[in-house]
């Protein structure tokens, strides 16, 4: 069961970007501006700020709860306080700056505490530097000095590689120069980063088919910590439930992939989650409280239009509900690119409460699975 409870429409304004913390919802449009709507009334304030490039990501420090982020396509990070939204409280310099001609950003994310922003670019053809005598072609890791310049520069030539994705790594005490440039994580455009809550651990999704699990605070050995194949290219990943587990969306194929962190599970039960059928363009998925492995996909149809709810279980899934975002009369183009549910489930039986942006709307849904 789906039900409309608020629906704000903006005819003038295209959203392309959006994060929603608790009784939060931010969101960013094409006119170089952002809004800050409360979660349930859906009343919005607007703020303007200048910038060289546009927006594309926002993220909450989602322990902190006061401060979020907002990343551009040059890869300028803007770090915000929602109580003062009039201007950044902090601002980095941008990314591609560091990077070999021809770097833009695709993604970013900042930690649940706030201490750490990683931000993803899209593949980079061509020459770039690399320490190939010291470092073999299974470690092509750089740590950054105060000079932001690899270390051993004597031993640094020009090297024609193929193509590789870059996730350079911020901390937020100190922006002038990123604390980490990671160019062996992802051969290919990088879609999507996620943060763990409450560790420096974060998940990268990219067109090379990868998931791949890497901890900023941990030595270049040990930095990768797990790679997933999804066997397509990666739009969107995040935590299923406490940490137990992850999962990623390949819309291009509508795949929906999930797997345990926890070496001892069985594999094989969570190989078994698959969306159903008509479950076209996934949004986001969260764990249901039950004993057994399941979990709720919020999705939408190939011309995103609806919001459609599904339940998937050990060998089975099925959609339990779906409903329009706009009226068929509507000209306006919905295109719904985010949703995310803003009240917990304590049991199956529980109703709960999902915020779904599109291009030109925002709106408050109530659900119930039974």
């Amino acid at each position: 069961m789906l039900k409309n409870l608020r629906r704000r429409v903006f005819e003038d304004i295209t959203f392309n970007t959006a994060v929603a913390k608790n009784n939060c919802l931010i969101t960013f449009c094409s006119q170089d501006c952002f809004s800050i709507f409360n979660a349930c009334t859906l009343k919005r304030s607007t703020y303007c700020f200048e910038t060289s490039s546009r927006c594309n990501s926002v993220d909450f420090a989602e322990n902190d709860g006061q401060i979020f982020l907002s990343g551009d396509f040059d890869g300028t990070m803007r770090l915000w306080d929602i109580r003062n939204p009039r201007r950044p409280s902090c601002v980095s310099e941008a990314g591609r700056n560091f990077l070999p001609k021809g770097g833009s950003f695709n993604t970013s994310a900042i930690s649940s505490d706030g201490r750490y922003i990683c931000a993803g670019t899209c593949a980079i053809k061509g020459k770039r530097k690399s320490n190939c005598t010291n470092l073999g072609p299974g470690s092509k890791r750089r740590r950054l000095n105060q000079s932001v310049e690899p270390e051993n520069l004597e031993d640094i030539s020009d090297c024609e590689f193929s193509p590789s994705a870059y996730i350079l790594c911020w901390d937020t005490r100190q922006m002038v120069q990123p604390l980490l440039v990671l160019d062996d994580i992802h051969s290919d455009d990088v879609n999507h980063i996620v943060f763990e809550n409450d560790t420096s651990r974060f998940l990268s999704a990219g067109n090379d088919c990868l998931v791949c699990l890497t901890d900023v605070r941990a030595s270049p050995d040990d930095r990768l910590i797990d790679t997933f194949n999804t066997e397509g290219p990666v739009n969107f990943c995040d935590f299923l439930g406490s940490s137990d587990g992850v999962y990623a969306f390949n819309n291009m194929h509508s795949r929906f992939c999930a797997w345990s962190l926890d070496s001892e599970a069985d594999f094989s039960e969570w190989k078994t989650l698959k969306q159903p059928a008509a479950t076209r363009f996934l949004l986001s998925a969260f764990r249901l409280p039950t004993p057994e492995l399941s979990a709720c996909l919020l999705s939408t149809s190939a011309v995103k239009q609806d919001l459609r709810l599904s339940v998937v279980k050990l060998g089975d899934a099925q959609i339990v509900g779906k409903t329009r975002l706009f009226k068929k009369e509507s000209k306006l183009d919905s295109d719904a690119f985010y949703a995310r549910v803003v009240t917990p489930m304590q049991s199956i039986d529980d109703s709960f409460d999902i915020l779904v942006v599109t291009k030109h709307s925002v709106q408050r849904l109530q659900a119930r699975l039974s």
